[in-house]
């Protein structure tokens, strides 16, 4: 294996365990703050003022990086009964369509979301306590950049292993496996 091959392969490794930490991290941090609000609420007659806003953009970072991480190995919903009617050689060619089509969309869903952000920048709303609302949904464009990437890299994959291997001997659409 070339050196450049073992780079790549050590970012790969290391950008999904720093997303697997950072959800781990993001959603005690959320259930610690839920449960100090409900604590308060409920005995004390008061709260956190801005723990609710800070709950619901936490969900929205959770449910990204879990996204990103469940493209990476292609553990997300899909539905595939159709595929599973075909020969595994056309059922390969659909799978790496259908994931060619998902990479496309996700990329324009990042350009819409980048976008988006930029006119929250550009609108200076404030979420909690001197922080930007842009800054927290840059989540949002990353997210689904990220996601883009993941297909594009699954596709290559799949297209590299079918030329090695053949298409009796490979299945596409296992992502990183």
């Amino acid at each position: 294996m070339s050196w450049l091959l073992r780079f790549f392969k050590f970012i790969d490794i290391a950008f999904a365990r720093t997303v697997q930490v950072l959800v781990v991290v993001v959603l005690l941090t959320m259930m610690l703050l839920v449960a100090t609000q409900v604590v308060l609420r409920n005995l004390f007659d008061t709260g956190i003022p801005w723990a609710d806003i800070a709950s619901r953009h936490m969900v929205l970072w959770v449910a990204f990086f879990g996204a990103m991480l469940a493209t990476r190995s292609r553990e997300h919903i899909a539905i595939d009964a159709l595929t599973r009617l075909f020969r595994r050689r056309n059922r390969n060619m659909i799978r790496i369509a259908l994931d060619a089509l998902a990479c496309g969309v996700a990329f324009l869903l990042a350009r819409a979301a980048y976008f988006f952000v930029l006119s929250e920048r550009d609108a200076g709303t404030i979420l909690i306590a001197d922080v930007p609302t842009w800054i927290v949904q840059t989540i949002i464009p990353f997210g689904f950049a990220m996601i883009s990437l993941e297909y594009a890299i699954g596709v290559f994959l799949d297209i590299y292993r079918i030329l090695r291997n053949g298409h009796t001997d490979y299945v596409a659409g296992q992502g990183r496996r």
